[in-house]
């Protein structure tokens, strides 16, 4: 249970009273960098952060992260703490998809479009805009095998390195793969019912893997909330976990069955389009992070990235944090970004 603090005189008291007013009252502003839309396709939208003084990069860093789930501004998400500001001051050009909010009339929408499709088309409208020969794409998460399998399914894609961050490449590691194991989750019967994966259902699931997450949460609140300048990064993290996304019915149909009961995108056996892909077929600069403290995608689902393309000029990296931490937050920020600074500057030509 959590314990509440103790408070030895009213000023502490009417202290904790505004502060909880101040946790619980407004949003927190995020996603303050300036940007603008430069691509589109369905209702993925392509932002673009321009680089401080022009630049000082030449190959543009394009990101694909998670489709659904929650809101992309987990890399922009306030002055001080945005993975976005951070690329402005090193001068790297930043392209972000942010996949939109999924209705009902997106029922249909499949693995196929967004791999075969959309993923192909918004690489190609960063490279249209950036003017430059080719970019290095990022997954993040969910966006490690799709980013992946898009570049495997078309070798022609004008992207010249890969980074992967904290994404599963190996489905039978790690908790998820047993909630998903086909004899306990038959996601036809799930689907049946509704035209999207519920919102509530996905936030269900990720809270299965950390039951007593909510009660930590709220025994630190209570621990800092007369902190305000704690309170300030408190709220925009805290904005961002409460905004759950539904999923597409037949793309997660696709994910659950082809990726976290098939596995087939390491057994070399997924398909795009009809086709069939290889990730030894990816030979270009690979860098794979994965994160020590992750109960999503384990290290060794992320490593495993690097076991199944045919890159020479490949790296991981096991960096200290969880699955969000290891991108957001001050641990990233001292360790996490440098280190992808360092790999950006010596495949930057």
């Amino acid at each position: 249970m959590t314990q509440a603090p103790a408070f030895e005189s009213d000023q502490e008291l009417l202290k904790l009273a505004q502060g909880l007013r101040d946790a619980f009252g407004a949003p927190a502003p995020v996603a303050l960098s300036r940007r603008t839309v430069v691509g589109f396709r369905g209702k993925a939208k392509l932002y673009y952060y321009p680089p401080k003084d022009g630049g000082r990069f030449k190959t543009p860093l394009v990101l694909f992260p998670y489709l659904g789930i929650s809101r992309p501004y987990i890399f922009d998400l306030r002055p001080g703490e945005s993975f976005a500001e951070f690329l402005y001051e090193q001068g790297i050009p930043f392209y972000l998809c942010d996949w939109g909010i999924f209705g009902p009339e997106d029922r249909d929408m499949g693995m196929d479009d967004v791999i075969g499709d959309m993923i192909p088309s918004l690489i190609r409208q960063a490279v249209r805009h950036s003017g430059a020969e080719g970019v290095t794409a990022f997954g993040y998460c969910m966006g490690v095998p799709m980013t992946t399998s898009a570049i495997a399914a078309q070798p022609g894609l004008p992207v010249k390195n890969f980074l992967g961050m904290v994404g599963p490449i190996d489905f039978t590691i790690g908790e998820f793969p047993r909630m998903t194991d086909d004899d306990k989750f038959d996601v036809d019967a799930i689907l049946e019912t509704f035209d999207m994966m519920p919102a509530e259902f996905i936030r269900s699931g990720f809270k299965m893997l950390n039951p007593m997450g909510d009660v930590s949460q709220a025994q630190s609140l209570l621990q800092n909330v007369s902190n305000p300048g704690w309170l300030v990064g408190y709220k925009a993290m805290n904005r961002w976990a409460s905004e759950w996304l539904p999923l597409p019915k037949q793309f997660f149909r696709g994910w659950v069955r082809h990726f976290y009961q098939g596995n087939e995108l390491f057994q070399g056996k997924f398909r795009v389009l009809g086709e069939t892909v290889n990730l030894r077929d990816i030979t270009m600069p690979i860098l794979a992070v994965g994160a020590s403290r992750d109960d999503i995608v384990p290290p060794g689902s992320a490593r495993a990235l690097i076991d199944s393309v045919g890159s020479t000029d490949k790296q991981f990296l096991e960096l200290e944090g969880g699955h969000i931490s290891v991108i957001a937050g001050r641990r990233a920020q001292q360790q996490v970004w440098p280190a992808l600074l360092q790999w950006l500057k010596d495949h930057d030509d």
